[in-house]
C-alpha cells in the first residue's frame, strides 16, 4: 500500500510540473511587446478670426512674422505609446503671445494678449498595416483653453479693458497613417472632427508631412498643419478662428 501511495504522489507531482508550464503561457504577459515615441515639435501658424466677449467681437489676425515677434511661451509635444494593434495618443499645444503698441504720438497705449492651449488623449486601433506602411482610426478628447485680453489707455479719456476666456471639451474620431517612399523618407498625415455641432460646436483639423530617419530611434519632421475652432459657449461668448501653418518636429522612437 505505501509503494502505491508513493507512486500516486510522484505521478501527481509530474502532472503538475508539465501543467505548470502550459498554465503560465495562457496568461498575457503585458510587459513585454510595447513601443512607442516622442516628439517635440514647432508650429508656427497664422491665426485669423475672431473672438467675441461681452464688449464686442475683437479680431485675431496674426501671420507667422506676428506670431514669432509676439510669442512669449509655448511647448509643443505628442507622444504615442503601442502595443499589437492598440495604441494611446497624446497631443499638447499651449501658446501664449502679447504685443503692446502706441498711437497717436505716444497718447494712446494699447495691450493685447491671446492664450492658446490645446490637450488631446486618445485611443488607437491599428486598421491596417503592410510593408511599414498602417492605417489607424481613433477616438479620444481634446480640451481647449483659449483666452483674449485687450486694452486701450488714453492719456485723456481713462482706459478700457476687456477679457474674454472660454474653455471646452470636445470628443473627437479620426484617421491617420503612413507610408515609406524610401529606406529613410516617408509620408504621414492624420485627419480628425469634434464638436460635431456645425453651428455652436465644430472644430476638425488635417496635417500632411515628410519624415526623414537619420538613425533606427530619431528622425525628423516637417509638413503644414490646419485647424478651424467654432465654438459659441452663448449668444455674448464665441470663438471662430483658423490656425494654419509649417510644422517642424523631431522625434524618438523607443
Amino acid at each position: 500500500m505505501r509503494r502505491w501511495i508513493d507512486r500516486t504522489c510522484l505521478a501527481a507531482a509530474a502532472l503538475a510540473a508539465l501543467a505548470a508550464p502550459a498554465a503560465a503561457a495562457t496568461l498575457p504577459d503585458w510587459s513585454t511587446g510595447w513601443s512607442g515615441q516622442a516628439t517635440i515639435y514647432a508650429w508656427i501658424p497664422a491665426i485669423n478670426g475672431a473672438q467675441q466677449g461681452p464688449g464686442g467681437q475683437p479680431l485675431v489676425n496674426l501671420n507667422q512674422n506676428d506670431v514669432l515677434s509676439r510669442l512669449d511661451m509655448a511647448f509643443m509635444g505628442a507622444a504615442e505609446v503601442r502595443k499589437d494593434r492598440f495604441g494611446l495618443l497624446v497631443d499638447i499645444v499651449y501658446a501664449d503671445f502679447s504685443n503692446d503698441g502706441q498711437w497717436v504720438q505716444g497718447r494712446i497705449q494699447t495691450s493685447t494678449s491671446v492664450r492658446l492651449g490645446m490637450y488631446t488623449v486618445a485611443g488607437a486601433w491599428r486598421a491596417w498595416e503592410a510593408d511599414r506602411s498602417f492605417v489607424d482610426v481613433y477616438a479620444g478628447a481634446r480640451f481647449f483653453d483659449t483666452s483674449l485680453s485687450f486694452g486701450v489707455d488714453t492719456r485723456n479719456l481713462g482706459s478700457r479693458d476687456g477679457d474674454v476666456s472660454l474653455d471646452w471639451t470636445n470628443g473627437i474620431v479620426g484617421v491617420r497613417g503612413a507610408t515609406p517612399l524610401t529606406e529613410r523618407w516617408s509620408v504621414s498625415g492624420f485627419a480628425d472632427v469634434g464638436g460635431f455641432d456645425a453651428s455652436d460646436d465644430l472644430s476638425w483639423e488635417v496635417y500632411g508631412g515628410m519624415n526623414y530617419a537619420f538613425t533606427d530611434a530619431w528622425a525628423g519632421t516637417i509638413g503644414y498643419r490646419y485647424m478651424s475652432i467654432l465654438y459659441q459657449a452663448t449668444d455674448r461668448a464665441k470663438l471662430d478662428i483658423n490656425i494654419q501653418g509649417p510644422l517642424f518636429g523631431i522625434t524618438y522612437k523607443f
